[in-house]
């Protein structure tokens, strides 16, 4: 399989200093009205409790991307969340979808291990009909610990991604740039987020897992965050929901293997391949 474009397939490797703020995976069904009721979540959370203990219910969120910048509306549904004893796993379980998150990535086969025991437990014991939507997402933050943090992005980005922003005519007056790049394969599309912020925070949760503030937001980053996904109305196939996420996560890997320079990978985010 090559991944999305003509962007060669990257080897799998792995980052000893990898700058994850978080990974997700999110599975689309088609909707089942009775998890709207506590009651109806109960055999749920028995198959799921010893992975994820901790149980609360959260008022949902859409996230809507326009052109004033991100916006956050309230989800009609409530959602039943549950995360593990150390708060580095969380589960999200929606009328519509079940999602899995975690800021503490190890490798995709305890992540694709995880979700498919999602994928399994949702099939048990609700059965919906279809899959909408699975969609994979790394978000990168790639801490830039330079004295010139613009230099250090040229020396960590490749030109073709990073663009205007690297160009010898404009890198001196960067005050910071966000860039959007959608892409479209033959069955999946890759939304791909990134630029540079020069203030330093986070795109997502400022606190830990364990709930302290993380010392490493005061330091600027480069954002690369990259969103593979399929929308298709297909049959609900816990099997079909693997595929998926280890193909997004060759396609994810390879553009990030293409985005950033591989002398840039060894060095600074201690690349070993497997």
């Amino acid at each position: 399989m090559r991944p999305i474009g003509n962007i060669p397939l990257a080897p799998p490797f792995r980052l000893e200093n990898h700058q994850l703020a978080q990974v997700l995976c999110q599975i689309r069904f088609s909707a089942v009205l009775r998890i709207r009721q506590d009651d109806a979540v109960i055999a749920f959370q028995e198959a799921i409790r010893q992975a994820y203990p901790r149980y609360a219910k959260q008022q949902g969120l859409h996230v809507m991307i326009t052109p004033d910048g991100v916006q956050q509306q309230t989800a009609p549904d409530s959602q039943h969340r549950f995360d593990d004893s150390d708060g580095v796993f969380n589960v999200v379980l929606a009328p519509e979808f079940v999602a899995l998150e975690t800021r503490q990535y190890t490798d995709i086969d305890d992540f694709a291990a995880r979700v498919v025991a999602l994928a399994e437990a949702v099939e048990q014991h609700y059965a919906p009909t279809e899959i909408h939507r699975v969609g994979l997402r790394f978000i990168n933050e790639l801490r830039l610990t330079a004295a010139d943090p613009k230099a250090e992005m040229r020396d960590a980005i490749a030109p073709s991604l990073l663009g205007a922003p690297g160009s010898d005519e404009l890198s001196d007056t960067v005050a910071g740039a966000q860039q959007v790049i959608e892409l479209t394969g033959e069955d999946s599309r890759m939304l791909v987020r990134h630029g540079l912020n020069p203030g330093g925070g986070t795109t997502v949760d400022p606190m830990g897992a364990q709930g302290q503030p993380r010392p490493e937001l005061n330091l600027p980053f480069y954002l690369l965050d990259i969103d593979a996904f399929a929308e298709q109305s297909v049959r609900y196939s816990v099997e079909g929901v693997e595929a998926k996420v280890r193909d997004f996560n060759d396609d994810i890997r390879s553009f990030f293997a293409w985005g950033v320079r591989e002398d840039y990978r060894r060095a600074k985010l201690g690349q070993r391949d497997v």
